[in-house]
């Protein structure tokens, strides 16, 4: 590989809570333009300014307003930069304002360990991964997974991997669980090849990260990587026309929203599991190309 085009390249990862627990960045924000004006920057945008999404609170879009305004300023002021985003709202929203910008895929957080697959003929072991947002549509997951369960005569065990800050969501979750009669477990942390263990002995993964800025979850990616189906929902704040996936996830990306997607998930689940996806040498080859 030609790794010429990364010398004397500075590559800022954004995001505004990072800067500043306001999220208003403010004069520190514009020291740092200055400081990049001359060089040949990257910047990379996990998230950009709140508010930017159909119902949000009228605080979110006074303080979105003010956010995007100190990164139009920041970007305007960098002479040489390369601006990318791992997610399909990020880019919308960026591409609203005028400013060019390219999508550059996020790897998982997860390396791939070599395990042996348990028999999943008897039960489907479903799992959570990643954070558990408290405005995903529980109650429609679990009625789909009650007639996934049904379709394909196999007993539902619900599984939540990993650390979770999100106590009401893990209620109702749990309050579900026994509403439909499904069992569950809680592994608490683990450690990363544990994680892809995990992975290996589950049938299908849940993300509650919404569909138009699961790009940007290390752990959606993750499970999307060890070839599992993910089912995903979208809020509807992005518009549908630059709505996207990575080509190789497309098969394994089930919309809540769409009614025929348990046809496809059984018909998925009914295939040879998917091979590892290595997306950090993707990205690391993508990076070569964006910035040739």
């Amino acid at each position: 590989m030609d790794f010429d085009c990364f010398k004397d390249l500075y590559s800022l990862q954004f995001s505004p809570y990072a800067f500043s627990q306001s999220g208003i960045p403010g004069k520190h924000f514009k020291k740092l333009a200055n400081s990049l004006k001359s060089k040949k920057t990257q910047i990379n945008f996990h998230e950009i300014w709140i508010g930017a999404y159909p119902n949000a609170r009228w605080t979110e879009k006074i303080i979105g307003w003010v956010q995007k305004r100190e990164i139009i300023k920041f970007l305007s002021t960098i002479n040489s930069r390369i601006i990318t985003t791992s997610n399909s709202a990020a880019l919308d929203r960026l591409g609203r304002e005028g400013i060019d910008a390219k999508y550059l895929y996020l790897s998982g957080s997860i390396p791939n360990f070599s395990f042996q697959s348990k028999n999943r003929k008897k039960h489907l072991q479903v799992i959570f991964f990643g954070s558990l947002y408290s405005k995903f549509p529980y109650q429609i997951l679990f009625e789909r997974l009650t007639r996934i369960s049904i379709s394909s005569e196999r007993k539902i065990e619900i599984k939540i991997i990993g650390i979770q800050r999100e106590n009401s969501s893990f209620k109702k979750i749990f309050a579900l669980s026994k509403k439909h009669n499904f069992s569950l477990s809680k592994t608490g942390e683990l450690k990363p090849e544990q994680v892809s263990q995990e992975f290996k002995f589950s049938s299908i993964a849940i993300s509650t990260t919404p569909y138009d800025v699961i790009g940007k979850s290390s752990a959606t990616v993750a499970m999307l990587e060890h070839g599992l189906p993910v089912l995903v929902y979208n809020d509807g704040d992005t518009p549908e026309e630059s709505l996207f996936i990575l080509d190789q996830f497309k098969d394994q990306i089930f919309l809540l929203n769409d009614p025929f997607s348990d046809k496809k998930l059984l018909h998925f689940l009914n295939k040879n599991p998917k091979p590892f996806f290595d997306g950090v040498a993707y990205t690391a080859k993508k990076m070569l190309e964006i910035c040739h």
